[in-house]
């Protein structure tokens, strides 16, 4: 699991760098030696409540673990910093990281550092299994009632298991301008691959060679366009070149020859072939010669 945050600062840099973006978002609380002490998942100033609420005489005690270590650190001269582990225009994604961020860093009483009382999902004592199935099925599953999501979705799980979504309907979110993460390195994914590949075989694309993919798509009548997050891991890891636009659904991505080849190598060049963006059926046996 990648744990490099898009932010890391303190309260001043992180409010100026949450005005300048928008949707859910995951963050971390630390100590000032990089220690995490809470996760949380929030929208606008949400960051800076616990904060806020520490500083109330009358003790709100929401979770009194998480305003202890807040006013100890405060009475010793310390301060807050702030960690921004990603964005995104999908609520239940946001949910989905910060469980995964809770179960990777543990809660006190697993011998962890974090104060949180519930292991994420919004809840006071963690997700229920039917919540967690709910999760599951949005992100990359068959939701019954958003039958444009699960067409989507069948379309992708039809190239590679999937965790979250790498398509949404534009009927239901805002593409934002693609941009890379600041401050930010990372990898060539499955998931990147994925969205990609998904593109170029929804538009009749050949990817035997250099070309560029839209990131708009058309699958089955539905409208849907590559998710927010995953343009920008994208353009961060280096798999493709940004071709903007004024409006950020009709961005394309470049590709080299080279940027192919690391492509379909990850998805792999029989699924490629199934998806008709390469001509050889890598399974397919050489012709005998005769005489």
């Amino acid at each position: 699991m990648s744990t490099t945050p898009i932010f890391r600062g303190n309260r001043i840099a992180c409010r100026e760098f949450l005005r300048r973006s928008s949707g859910h978002y995951v963050y971390v609380l630390l100590r000032p030696d990089g220690t995490p002490f809470y996760v949380g998942k929030g929208t606008g100033e949400r960051v800076f409540w616990h904060e806020n609420e520490s500083r109330h005489p009358d003790d709100w005690c929401s979770n009194r673990h998480k305003l202890a270590t807040i006013r100890a650190l405060l009475r010793e001269g310390e301060a807050v910093a702030y960690e921004i582990d990603c964005i995104t225009d999908d609520e239940e994604t946001a949910y989905v990281r910060e469980a995964e961020l809770i179960a990777l860093h543990k809660r006190l009483h697993e011998s962890g550092p974090l104060t949180n009382l519930a292991d994420g999902d919004g809840g006071s004592a963690g997700p229920s299994p039917l919540s967690k199935e709910r999760h599951a099925t949005t992100l990359s599953g068959f939701p019954s009632d958003n039958p444009d999501r699960a067409l989507l979705n069948d379309f992708i799980l039809g190239i590679a298991p999937m965790g979250s979504v790498v398509l949404k309907p534009l009927s239901q979110f805002t593409p934002r301008p693609t941009a890379p993460y600041p401050s930010k390195t990372m990898r060539p994914s499955l998931r990147q691959a994925v969205a990609l590949v998904a593109s170029a075989a929804a538009n009749g694309i050949s990817m035997e060679r250099q070309c560029v993919i839209p990131r708009r798509v058309s699958i089955r009548g539905v409208e849907g366009c590559i998710e927010n997050g995953v343009a920008s891991d994208i353009v961060t890891s280096g798999m493709a070149t940004l071709r903007s636009a004024p409006a950020p659904r009709d961005e394309c991505f470049a590709m080299s020859s080279s940027q192919v080849r690391v492509v379909v190598g990850i998805v792999g060049l029989r699924k490629c072939f199934e998806l008709g963006v390469v001509k050889d059926d890598p399974l397919a046996q050489a012709p005998r010669r005769i005489g």
